[in-house]
């Protein structure tokens, strides 16, 4: 699996798998199909020192995101996110998180990653949990969409936790472009 750079000439791509019903229905935010704002996101991401963005590929094919976010270096912490562009390949979506924690904990030197679902995206609470993941809270009604308001499940993996549940994922690692936060 590779994490790879955002590069200007994926932002179209990007955007139109956030815009798909298949990635938005669990986002908390909907956003605008507008060009100028993905370049505005962008743009940001070059300046943030505290958020790492990839695209997920496999074999050369782009798959997704994943990111790292709200990156406390001092207190090395951080939580992390994720999506499948493409419908087809949502099987890969499980194997995400293991090249992440490895590279989060063992690269990057993280010692707590923190997730948050939505209700109803049974597949990746179940993803977290077989990972080793420990449901650590749930904040009721806590994002509104779709006419009402959801609850948000919190998820957490500890370096230490991670080390020894991690024996069949060991060897898993992102073939990552961008290595530093600097």
């Amino acid at each position: 699996m590779e994490f790879l750079t955002i590069k200007k000439e994926d932002l179209e791509m990007i955007l139109r798998w956030r815009k798909s019903e298949f990635v938005t229905r669990y986002m908390f935010t909907d956003i605008e199909g507008d060009m100028k704002q993905q370049e505005r996101w962008y743009r940001n991401l070059q300046k943030d020192r505290n958020s790492m963005y990839w695209i997920v590929a496999s074999k050369g094919k782009k798959l997704g995101l994943v990111s790292l976010n709200d990156i406390h270096w001092s207190h090395k912490h951080a939580s992390w996110a994720f999506y499948i562009g493409e419908p087809k390949y949502s099987m890969i979506a499980g194997m995400i998180g293991p090249h992440l924690y490895n590279y989060a904990f063992y690269e990057l030197g993280l010692l707590k990653l923190t997730g948050e679902v939505m209700e109803g995206n049974d597949a990746v609470r179940k993803m977290h949990q077989s990972h080793g993941c420990r449901e650590v809270g749930c904040l009721k009604k806590h994002i509104y969409k779709y006419g009402t308001f959801h609850d948000v499940y919190i998820y957490e993996m500890l370096a230490d936790e991670w080390e020894m549940k991690q024996e069949r994922f060991k060897k898993l690692f992102p073939k990552v472009e961008q290595i530093s936060p600097n």
